[in-house]
C-alpha cells in the first residue's frame, strides 16, 4: 500500500502502512492529518486500513524507517501514472525544495543565522515527548532468511560492522584545518528563544517552535557547541573544503528527521557510519550527511571527488593527528566557553584567502593564529579579538596614549577616534609589504615642489605617532541664516578669536586675495557693485551643519614649522582659519579646533577631560573609536519619527579598541544599551523586527522628502 500523507499544505510520500505508524508514533505526523491510501481519496491518517492495529505484528520486530530501508534495498517510488493526486497546491514531489530549505539552514553558518535557521529546518514535530515502541520480539526464521538473503545483495561495505573510534568531535578536526567556528546553540536559545520566535515568518507548522523550545525533539544535543571547520585546498584557486557537526541525543530520530523533510534515500553504510546520497543544491556546493553513534557530520568540498574523503577523515579520525593535538593556540582557544568563537591559523587557510583577494599575498602572516569570540551579555555584546603575529614587523601600535594628548579629549565627546603609532616602524612595514603592491612606485625620498622641496619622508617626519579626533557638537543650521542677514560691525580688538594678532584697520589681507579684504562679496550686485541684502555666500554658509571638534596631533614642532612654511600648506592653513577654525601649535601638538574649542587650544587643556573608565580605555589600547548615541539623538537630526529612532534610542554607545604594540594583540567592540537589565542578544532581534516591519509609506516619504529635502525616485 502506497500512502501520501497532506499535512501544513506539504505532501510527503509514498510510505508503507508500517512506515506511517512509525512516524505517527514518533509525532512526525498526527492521526488528523490527511492521507490517501487507494489512489483516490482523502481521509484521516486514523481512518486508513490497518492504522488501528499495533505498530507491529506478532513474529515481527519493530525497525525504524532508515534500517528496514537499508534491509530490505527499499527506497522512495514516485505515485503511479493514473493515480488521482491531492486536491492541493502542493507538488507530488517535495524533494527537490525540502533539500534547499534543509540546507539554506545548516548553509548559514554563523550566530543567530545558525541557531535559528539550523533548528527551523531540521525541526520536526513531536506530540509526545516520549515516543511509544513496541517490545522486541524474535525474528522468524523465514524473516532471518529474507534478511541474510537482502545484506548479501548489497555492497560489501555495507555489510561492514566497524566501529568508530570513540573520539570527541573536537578532536576529529584535521590538523591542516585553517578555521573553526563553534556555536552554542544552547546559550543563544536561552538568552533569545522567544524573540527568535517573533521573528519567524507566519504560518509555520507548530513543529518549528517545538523544535526552538525543545531542540532533542529533532534528536540534537545542544549542550555541546555546533562545530564548523574549513580546510585549504591543495589548489589555491579552489574554495576550501569543510564540514559542519553536531551532537545527536536521539540518532534514529535525526535520521527520521531529515528523511522526512529532505526528501532523501535509505543513507549507505560505511565502515562504521551511515552516509547520505549528496543534498541537491548549487552546482559543486552539494553536501552530504554522515551519521556517527552520537553525532552527525555535513560535510562538502569544491571538486565533488573530494567530498567523500573529506567526511571519511573526520568520521574514522582518532584524534592522534588532529588539530587539538598539535596546535597549542586552538588547544587554548578549545577550553573557553564563548556564545560563538572563530579561531583561524595562519599557515593553512592563507593561501586560500590570498587568491580569493586577487593574489594579495598573505606569507607576512604565515605562522601567525587568532581568535574572535561573540558574547551577549546583559546590557552589552561584547565582540574580542586575540591575535598573534609570527614576528614583531606588524606591532606597530605604541600601546597606549599620553596624558598630554589625553588633555584634549573631553569627556562628553559625541565621537572619539583616536590612534597611537610608531610612524618609523609603520613606514618601514609599508614600504617593504604594501608600496610594493602599488602600480607606481612611491619614492618617500625625492623632493616635492608642492612641499617647497621637502620630501615626503620629510612631511611624515614632522608628526610623532598620536592623533585624536573629538567631535562634541554639530550645530544644525539656523533658518534665518538663509535669508542672508546682514553681518554686524568689525570687531575692534587687538586679537583675533583664533589668538592671533588682529588686523589692524587698513592693513592688507595676509593672504594676498583682494575680493576677501574688507569682507566684501564675490558677487557683484547688479550695477557691478557689492551686492546689497542678500548674501549668496552667507546663505551657503549658513546652509551647513556646524561641527564642533578638536584635534589633536603629535609632532616634532621645529620640522612642522619647516612643513607649515611650505607654500601650498600655508595657503590651506589660511583658508581654514578664515573658517573659523583656529590652528595652533602647543606643548608640541598640532591643535586644530572650531570655536567652541579655541580656548582649550590657548589654556593647554578641555574644560572636562575624560577620566575614569573612559581614560582607561585610551590608556590600554592604541586604536579608540567610541560614539555615543543617546546625545546624537537629542540634535535635530532629519531622521525618520517612529521605529527607526525608537530603534536607535536603546543604543547607548559603541566603542572599539585594540592594542597592537607586541605581536599578541587583542582587541575589543562593544554595542552598549540603554536597559542594562535585558540581554543583548534579546534587544538586537527586537531591533530586526522593527527593520522588518519598517516601510517606506506615501506619507512618510512627503514627510521626508519636506524636512530632510530627500528626493525618493
Amino acid at each position: 500500500m502506497n500512502i501520501y500523507v497532506h499535512k501544513d499544505g506539504t505532501q510527503y510520500g509514498p510510505y508503507t502502512l508500517e512506515q506511517l505508524q512509525q512516524y505517527v508514533q514518533q509525532g512526525s505526523f498526527s492521526l488528523q492529518d490527511q492521507a490517501c491510501h487507494d489512489g483516490q481519496n482523502w481521509v484521516s491518517v486514523g481512518q486508513v486500513p490497518g492504522m488501528a492495529q499495533p505498530a507491529t505484528s506478532a513474529g515481527q520486530k519493530p525497525a525504524s524507517g532508515a534500517a528496514k530501508s537499508i534491509r530490505s534495498g527499499q527506497r522512495k517510488s514516485t505515485p503511479k501514472q493514473g493515480q488521482t493526486q491531492p486536491q492541493s497546491s502542493a507538488k507530488p514531489s517535495q524533494g527537490s525544495s525540502k533539500k534547499i530549505i534543509l540546507w539554506g539552514a545548516i548553509g548559514g553558518g554563523l550566530a543567530i543565522i545558525v541557531t535559528v535557521v539550523c533548528l527551523l529546518l531540521l525541526s520536526g514535530e513531536e506530540q509526545e515527548k516520549t515516543t511509544a515502541t513496541a517490545e522486541p520480539q524474535k525474528e522468524t526464521e523465514s524473516e532471518s532468511t529474507s534478511s541474510s538473503e537482502t545484506e548479501t545483495d548489497e555492497p560489501a561495505s555495507v555489510s561492514s560492522s566497524v566501529a568508530l573510534p570513540s573520539v570527541p568531535m573536537l578532536e576529529r578536526i584535521s590538523s591542516d584545518a585553517g578555521a573553526v567556528i563553534l556555536i552554542r546553540i544552547n546559550d543563544l536559545l536561552t538568552k533569545g528563544e522567544k524573540d527568535i520566535l517573533a521573528l519567524l515568518p507566519p504560518g509555520l507548522p507548530p513543529m518549528v517552535s517545538k523544535a526552538l523550545e525543545d531542540p532533542s525533539s529533532l534528536g540534537l544535543d545542544v549542550s555541546e557547541p555546533l562545530q564548523i571547520h574549513l580546510i585549504s585546498h591543495e589548489d589555491a584557486n579552489l574554495s576550501p573544503t569543510g564540514g559542519l557537526a553536531g551532537k545527536l541525543s536521539d540518532k534514529q530520530k535525526f535520521m527520521t528527521t531529515i528523511e522526512l523533510l529532505a526528501g532523501l534515500e535509505a543513507p549507505q553504510q560505511k565502515d562504521g557510519y551511515l552516509l547520505y546520497q549528496p543534498i541537491a543544491g548549487a552546482e559543486d556546493s552539494e553536501l552530504q550527511i554522515a551519521i556517527g553513534s552520537d553525532f552527525f557530520f555535513a560535510g562538502g568540498a569544491k571538486e565533488p571527488s573530494d567530498r567523500e574523503p573529506s567526511i571519511e577523515r573526520f568520521m574514522i579520525a582518532d584524534g592522534e593527528d588532529g588539530l587539538l593535538a598539535k596546535d597549542e593556540s586552538f588547544s587554548a582557544f578549545s577550553v573557553e566557553k564563548n556564545d560563538l568563537s572563530v579561531w583561524f591559523g595562519g599557515d593553512a587557510i592563507l593561501q586560500s584567502v590570498g587568491s580569493q583577494l586577487d593574489g594579495a599575498d598573505l606569507g607576512m602572516l604565515e605562522g601567525g593564529s587568532g581568535n574572535l569570540n561573540l558574547n551577549f551579555e546583559d546590557g552589552e555584546m561584547v565582540a574580542q579579538m586575540n591575535f598573534k603575529t609570527p614576528n614583531d614587523e606588524m606591532s606597530y601600535g605604541k600601546g597606549s596614549f599620553s596624558n598630554g594628548i589625553l588633555s584634549f579629549a573631553p569627556s562628553d565627546a559625541l565621537l572619539s577616534l583616536g590612534f597611537a603609532m610608531d610612524l618609523l616602524k609603520f613606514i618601514k612595514f609599508a614600504e617593504k609589504e604594501i608600496l610594493p603592491e602599488v602600480g607606481q612606485e612611491l619614492k618617500l625620498d625625492e623632493p616635492v615642489d608642492e612641499l617647497g622641496g621637502l620630501t615626503m619622508r620629510d612631511a611624515i617626519d614632522s608628526f610623532t605617532g598620536e592623533f585624536l579626533l573629538s567631535l562634541t557638537d554639530v550645530k544644525m543650521p539656523d533658518p534665518s541664516a538663509m535669508g542672508g542677514l546682514p553681518g554686524g560691525p568689525p570687531a575692534d580688538t587687538e586679537t583675533d578669536p583664533f589668538g592671533n594678532d588682529a588686523l589692524t584697520p587698513g592693513e592688507a589681507d595676509p593672504f594676498g586675495d583682494p575680493d576677501m579684504q574688507g569682507g566684501g562679496s564675490p558677487f557683484p550686485g547688479p550695477d557691478g557693485g557689492p551686492a546689497g541684502g542678500m548674501d549668496p555666500a552667507a546663505m551657503m554658509m549658513g546652509a551647513i551643519p556646524k561641527p564642533e571638534f578638536i584635534i589633536a596631533a603629535s609632532i616634532d614642532t621645529e620640522k612642522w614649522l619647516k612643513l607649515k612654511a611650505a607654500p601650498p600648506l600655508a595657503m590651506g592653513l589660511g583658508l581654514a582659519m578664515m573658517q573659523g577654525i583656529s590652528i595652533t601649535e602647543k606643548n608640541d601638538f598640532l591643535l586644530l579646533a572650531s570655536k567652541d574649542h579655541i580656548q582649550a587650544t590657548q589654556s593647554g587643556s578641555v574644560g572636562n577631560p575624560i577620566s575614569g573608565a573612559g581614560k582607561e580605555m585610551f590608556e590600554k589600547n592604541d586604536f579608540v573609536l567610541k560614539i555615543n548615541v543617546a546625545p546624537i539623538l537629542k540634535m535635530d537630526l532629519p531622521l525618520p519619527p517612529g521605529g527607526p529612532l525608537k530603534m536607535l534610542e536603546r543604543i547607548s554607545h559603541l566603542e572599539m579598541a585594540s592594542n597592537s604594540e607586541k605581536s599578541s594583540g587583542s582587541g575589543t567592540m562593544k554595542l552598549v544599551f540603554a536597559n542594562q537589565n535585558e540581554n543583548s542578544l534579546s534587544i538586537l532581534l527586537q531591533m530586526i523586527k522593527v527593520i522588518q516591519q519598517m516601510q517606506l509609506t506615501p506619507e512618510l516619504v512627503d514627510e521626508l522628502e519636506m524636512e530632510g529635502d530627500f528626493q525618493f525616485e
